[in-house]
């Protein structure tokens, strides 16, 4: 299990100890917080001392492997108590068991590996991609979905405010005689269907025109969180709309 922040990792790494019965749990949570606080240090994320760290499962059958040779080296208590009432001494075999179990250090080893890659090369090639997205999107995507949006609304005002005047004009043709000042060649009623038919129409529009508005500034925001994400590893801001589960 691949973990993306500190507290998922730290809370599957102590359940699978303990699911697991591997003893000194609590040293072992403590010397794996350090990993992380080492990696906030240098400013690196949680997300990508996670994956230094690898993948739980494989962490903790080293534990569980350790834990077993372990009990299987310590000698059975009964044994020292019969050798202590015979009196008959112990071999001295001139080497002595280290029952202390020792913490596996991966991030070391994801350290010392990923030193060998060439970051500066790595971020230069992001900086130089995210140069040439920016001349893409800025000098062509967004001008051109921004002009598409423009238009969006200035046709969503036309057809309102002309749907308004048509059914204005309609409705006044009923009381008083508009055809020196208005010539449509229609009837009242005509106008006043007409007149609806346009502000209904409009009305769709508006619905578009602000979904088009919001859908351009979660694109805004998608290109500052990618810039954010290559940069600094984590998004800067939320999504206009965005639900908490997503």
């Amino acid at each position: 299990m691949i973990c993306n922040t500190k507290t998922e990792f730290l809370t599957g790494l102590r359940i699978a100890l303990e699911n697991n019965n591997v003893t000194d749990t609590r040293d072992i949570l403590t010397d794996f917080r350090q990993h992380f606080e080492d990696g906030e240090a240098a400013g690196e994320s949680e997300a990508d001392v996670c994956r230094k760290l690898g993948d739980i499962d494989e962490i903790i059958k080293q534990y569980i492997t350790e834990d077993a040779e372990q009990k299987a080296s310590t000698p059975d208590a009964s044994g020292f108590g019969a050798n202590a009432g015979t009196g008959a001494p112990e071999a001295n075999t001139g080497a002595q068991v280290n029952t202390a179990p020792q913490t596996p250090n991966y991030y070391t080893a994801a350290q010392n590996t990923a030193s060998q890659a060439p970051s500066s090369g790595s971020k230069a090639g992001k900086i130089v991609g995210l140069v040439c997205l920016d001349v893409f999107v800025f000098s062509w995507a967004v001008p051109s979905l921004l002009s598409v949006i423009l238009g969006l609304i200035g046709t969503t005002i036309g057809f309102v405010v002309s749907g308004i005047a048509v059914f204005i004009v309609g409705m006044l043709s009923f009381f008083i005689d508009l055809s020196g000042f208005v010539v449509t060649g229609f009837v009242p009623l005509s106008l006043i269907f007409l007149g609806i038919m346009m502000s209904a129409l409009g009305g769709m529009l508006v619905i578009a025109s602000i979904a088009a508005v919001k859908g351009f500034i979660n694109v805004i925001i998608s290109i500052i969180n990618l810039h954010a994400r290559w940069l600094s590893g984590h998004n800067i801001l939320e999504k206009i709309g965005k639900r908490e589960d997503d």
